[in-house]
């Protein structure tokens, strides 16, 4: 169990690293990018997933030196974004994972919208005074798990509410250096 804990440990701590808390529902209308929000995509090289983010609103953190993710923080730094991407070396399945995440982290006690499917799970909530929202979908036959995390002040949910669905919609998974041939 320690691999479990170590993969878990990733999510957790892109979770507590975004904490962020009011949840996001599915009926929120996506945002219109706008042309000085300067949208643009990133592409993790490692994993293969890539993330439709506006680039005026966050500034890219230092890269973690294993290349799996990328820290976006906003100017005032109340909202980040977190993405990554973690091989599956314990062969969890979305719900088992999920059930893990909910049962063995703190944090996910004030859900308000969590949908699961056979490839994805979402966690998003309130913690304290954030709104967090969390996307893990499990690519190349549950072999790499890709998350996409974002946390933001509560007052904040009209600014960034609507970004969120645009940015999920377009978190993609795909083929990278360290995902297994045939993906």
């Amino acid at each position: 169990m320690i691999r479990l804990v170590s993969v878990c440990g990733q999510i957790l701590a892109a979770g507590f690293i975004l904490i962020a808390g009011t949840a996001v529902s599915s009926a929120v209308p996506k945002h219109v990018p706008q042309a000085e929000e300067r949208w643009i995509t990133y592409k993790n090289a490692r994993f293969g997933y890539s993330l439709y983010y506006p680039s005026a609103l966050f500034e890219a953190d230092p890269p973690p030196e294993n290349g799996g993710g990328l820290t976006l923080t906003s100017e005032d730094g109340s909202a980040k974004i977190v993405v990554f991407g973690v091989r599956n070396s314990e062969n969890l399945a979305p719900r088992e994972y999920r059930r893990i995440l909910l049962e063995e982290f703190g944090g996910y006690d004030r859900l308000d919208y969590s949908p699961v499917s056979k490839t994805w799970f979402v966690l998003s909530g309130y913690r304290g005074d954030n709104i967090y929202y969390q996307k893990v979908i499990f690519s190349c036959s549950n072999s790499i798990i890709n998350v996409f995390s974002m946390t933001f002040p509560t007052a904040d949910k009209p600014i960034y509410e609507g970004m969120i669905e645009t940015m999920e919609d377009r978190f993609k998974t795909g083929r990278g250096d360290d995902t297994p041939a045939g993906c």
